[in-house]
């Protein structure tokens, strides 16, 4: 069972008050989040990812299709039990202390005192705030803040954590620290939908990826899917002036060398024109590899693609 599914999710605004005018926030978006796996929302800003969390948590009502978590409709009460949700901006009550703060928030979340301590314990534990528990709030950093912000999400052992970009406002140690978290969550069984535009966080953590842009899904798989056969190397030997201009002519990049030669394909049209042209003038090949693109070169590759018509 997907732990979240949309299906020709749809969302569009009006202009308000004396305006017909309407902006399309999401168009027909259809994706699944399987149990188990850390999921990446990506997308600029205005591709319609806080738009969705807000489909997803019932915070708003879609134009057009569905959405399910745990296969019941996301405005079941109940199956919200089973979610927490980190904002993208962390607003704690700064007057309390750490522990005293996330005791507060489990008794408002229906958390049973004789059990309270224990599990406010275990977060503090498992956020690496334990020896700051007993401090103010109001003295925290960014980072414990942030990491404060997800044991309060964690309250009540939900199955499912939806984090607004998570790590935005942290330095690299925190969210190297961020990161590690994460992981270990994975580990313990939780699913995770990160929506984030920091490429090289959700590269490293990420089991598959999404691309929103404008609304519409660009992309979807996981990185090995996405990068593969997109790029192809031909390395030669030394190329005579001939054969560079002839190459040059077509569009190929070129990286020269004394002995050898480097040729990029970035397509498969252009890959046939440079084999043919190679053999044209008796060029041997003597290796082929298909380079995997990196994530930022897949998301800028997927934002610049047209709209759908």
């Amino acid at each position: 069972m997907a732990a979240i599914l949309a299906q020709d999710l749809c969302k569009t605004y009006t202009g308000g008050f004396r305006s017909s005018r309407e902006t399309v926030a999401l168009n027909k978006l259809t994706l699944d989040v399987q149990e188990g796996e850390i999921f990446g929302f990506l997308g600029p800003n205005g591709a319609g990812k806080t738009t969705t969390i807000h489909l997803l948590l019932n915070f708003a009502r879609p134009t057009g299709g569905s959405a399910s978590l745990f296969g019941r409709p996301v405005t079941e009460t109940a199956v919200h039990g089973r979610l927490g949700y980190m904002p993208e901006s962390v607003n704690l009550h700064d007057y309390y202390r750490g522990r005293k703060l996330l005791n507060f928030y489990a008794g408002l979340v229906g958390i049973p005192r004789e059990s309270c301590s224990a599990q406010v314990t275990e977060l503090l534990n498992l956020v690496k705030l334990e020896d700051a528990a007993d401090k103010s709030v109001a003295k925290y950093s960014k980072g414990m803040a942030q990491r404060l912000g997800l044991a309060q999400a964690m309250l009540g052992d939900p199955d499912l954590l939806i984090l607004d970009e998570p790590t935005a406002s942290l330095d690299p140690v925190g969210r190297k620290e961020f990161r590690d978290i994460l992981v270990e969550l994975k580990r313990r069984g939780k699913t995770i939908f990160i929506s984030s535009h920091i490429l090289s966080e959700v590269e490293s953590v990420c089991d598959r990826v999404v691309i929103l842009q404008k609304g519409e899904l660009k992309r979807m798989g996981t990185l090995q899917e996405l990068s593969a056969g997109k790029v192809t190397l031909f390395r030669v030997r030394s190329l005579p002036a001939p054969v560079i201009e002839a190459l040059a002519a077509i569009g190929a990049e070129l990286t020269l060398a004394h002995d050898a030669a480097t040729i990029r394909c970035k397509d498969e049209p252009l890959q046939g024109a440079v084999s043919e042209t190679l053999r044209q003038h008796g060029v041997e090949i003597v290796e082929m590899e298909v380079e995997k693109q990196s994530l930022e070169e897949i998301f800028l590759s997927a934002i610049d693609e047209p709209a759908a018509s």
